[in-house]
């Protein structure tokens, strides 16, 4: 069990990462205009989160992207951690299985219902903390942005070819 620990630790990492991106979209664009005008007043923290709505379509590619990869990171892990249960002569596959489930229903809570829950109670806030490490990943994300904008546009247009944006969300 102690050969797991590490693997274990690096699952709560992801987890902990993926609700930070949940909590990320659900606090951003919950916001009302006050909360903005609010926080443009605000510290530069506050400020920069502000900025980061400017492109929201930028903001949400990259929290988007980001938490597919700690996702798929995380889900990468559960593979190998069921793999080796399930080769383990005293597990066996009942406990694969159940490791497999424990593992999706605890990244969907922990990560996605809570976080997005509690993000929505106190979304001013959390955008304050939230904006600078946001900041971070969206600017790491920039030079693929031309790219994932080109294969959104392509996506829209093969799904939804008489899609129109909305003036409010633009």
């Amino acid at each position: 069990m102690f050969e797991l620990m590490p693997w274990l630790v690096g699952m709560a990492v992801l987890i902990a990462c993926s609700a930070f991106f949940s909590a990320s979209e659900a606090a951003f664009f919950y916001l009302k205009w006050e909360d903005r005008k609010h926080l443009q007043q605000g510290n530069r923290a506050q400020r920069i989160a502000v900025n980061l709505l400017a492109d929201s379509d930028r903001l949400l590619t990259a929290v988007l992207f980001w938490n597919l990869v700690v996702n798929v990171v995380y889900f990468a892990i559960v593979s190998v951690l069921a793999m080796r249960l399930d080769g383990d002569s005293g597990a066996g596959r009942s406990i694969s299985v159940g490791f497999t489930g424990g593992a999706l229903l605890t990244l969907i809570f922990f990560s996605e219902m809570l976080p997005k829950s509690l993000a929505v109670l106190c979304a001013r806030r959390l955008v304050g903390v939230m904006g600078v490490p946001l900041a971070v990943t969206v600017r790491v994300l920039d030079p693929l942005m031309p790219l994932l904008r080109s294969i959104n546009t392509i996506s829209q247009r093969l799904v939804w070819p008489e899609f129109q944006h909305e003036p409010s969300l633009a």
